[in-house]
């Protein structure tokens, strides 16, 4: 007998089912909007909340696809200065229908960022939105799907988006039930559109069960230097995966990727080494071993370091110059002692780094460790990330990555 497909069961990747509000309550929104005024302050209606930098918050807000009919088309309606750049739909209950809908009606908006998360949308409704961009005059940069069931067809849905948005920067396919199959797809896409001078500036396929197959087209993608940022957390990599990368980043353009996350990939010791080594090589600026909200709910398991691993990384870093400044290190199963020998190795080290360490490590190892990297900014977070920032979902993105809601 065959498995159920997880797409067919209520709640796909636990998101909850919405009843829509009456579209009445969207009266003073649909008012603001059509008035084409600016904000220079935070406006909160009672559905909905207009922000200063362009932000048009509806997360979590029970739309349904009539109430985001209206608000797209009431975007598409207004004449003279764009105020809506970035319009956040997560959790809104659109379906395929209503998510293609506001795609269409929003076509020569000005709308740069479309946040659809959580939203029960299929690989179908993925290639309609590809499908509006690609005929109108969308200015779009970042598309955000992540927790819609796309499935193993959705690969060749957002290989048509990336060929569809000209200029297209960031793309989200966290948990969507992508596949190591539909991802090659995808990798295809992206290496064509990096030929083509239309790098993708990051991809977010955490969650999806890649494991070593899927490995391969994100190491083809690292190889080619087709992606600045690559964040694949909790995607089953392992240590055979982790390997693949690593042999990918020793022959990469220096450079050219500058953050990758592998939290919560179930990598070891010695896969993590060398995984160090290459993106230090590689001019790899975040690179991120630590674990992701979400790893409870979709069983990833940790990372692993040990004593003989944490010496290796210190050296590692001490002997060359890098631009590895942020290394994250939390949740691996480093404690005082591992850490420690990080702590002997940062004194000699040409270039500084801050190691991200969790709990269990002494406060004085924290705080020498600190010293020796105290003029080395924090990793600034993109500006697309803060596009999608959401005063409605629950917990703020990080550096690493964005909010799973």
């Amino acid at each position: 007998m065959n498995e159920p497909d997880e797409r067919d069961r209520p709640g796909f990747a636990d998101v909850p089912e919405v009843l829509p509000r009456s579209v009445a309550e969207l009266g003073p929104l649909l008012d603001w909007l059509r008035g084409g005024a600016a904000t220079e302050r935070r406006l909160d209606f009672p559905a909905g909340t207009a922000m200063p930098d362009g932000r048009l918050d509806l997360c979590k807000q029970a739309l349904g696809p009539e109430g985001a009919a209206l608000i797209a088309e009431a975007l598409g309606d207004t004449a003279g200065p764009r105020r809506v750049r970035h319009l956040l739909l997560g959790t809104d209950g659109l379906g395929d229908d209503g998510a293609a809908g506001v795609a269409e009606r929003t076509a020569g908006a000005g709308v740069e960022t479309l946040y659809l998360g959580c939203n029960g949308i299929t690989e179908g409704g993925a290639c309609r939105i590809a499908d509006s961009l690609r005929a109108s005059e969308h200015v779009v940069g970042g598309v955000w799907l992540k927790r819609n069931p796309l499935g193993p067809a959705g690969g060749r849905a957002a290989a048509d988006l990336v060929a569809a948005a000209s200029g297209l920067r960031t793309l989200d396919l966290v948990q969507t039930g992508l596949d190591p199959a539909g991802l090659a797809v995808l990798a295809e896409a992206l290496l064509a559109a990096a030929a083509d001078g239309r790098r993708i500036e990051r991809l977010f396929v955490g969650g999806n069960a890649l494991g070593r197959t899927g490995a391969a087209p994100l190491a083809a993608l690292l190889a080619a230097g087709a992606v600045g940022e690559l964040y694949v957390s909790a995607a089953r990599l392992g240590d055979e995966g982790a390997l693949l990368l690593a042999a990918a980043l020793e022959r990469a353009p220096y450079g050219r990727t500058a953050r990758l996350s592998v939290a919560s990939n179930g990598i070891g010791p010695e896969a993590a080494v060398r995984l160090v080594a290459a993106a230090a090589g590689a001019g790899v600026e975040l690179l991120d071993f630590g674990r992701v909200r979400a790893a409870g709910t979709l069983g990833a398991a940790d990372n692993r370091l040990d004593l003989a691993a944490a010496t290796a990384i210190g050296e590692t870093l001490t002997g060359r110059e890098h631009r590895l400044g942020h290394l994250v290190l939390a949740h691996t199963g480093l404690r005082s002692r591992e850490a420690h020998r990080l702590l002997d190795a940062a004194p000699r080290a040409v270039s500084p780094t801050r190691y991200v360490l969790g709990r269990g490590i002494a406060t004085s190892i924290r705080r020498r460790l600190e010293t020796y990297c105290a003029d080395l900014p924090m990793p600034a977070v993109a500006a697309d990330v803060l596009a999608v920032r959401s005063v409605h979902r629950t917990a703020p993105p990080s550096v690493e990555e964005p909010d799973e809601d």
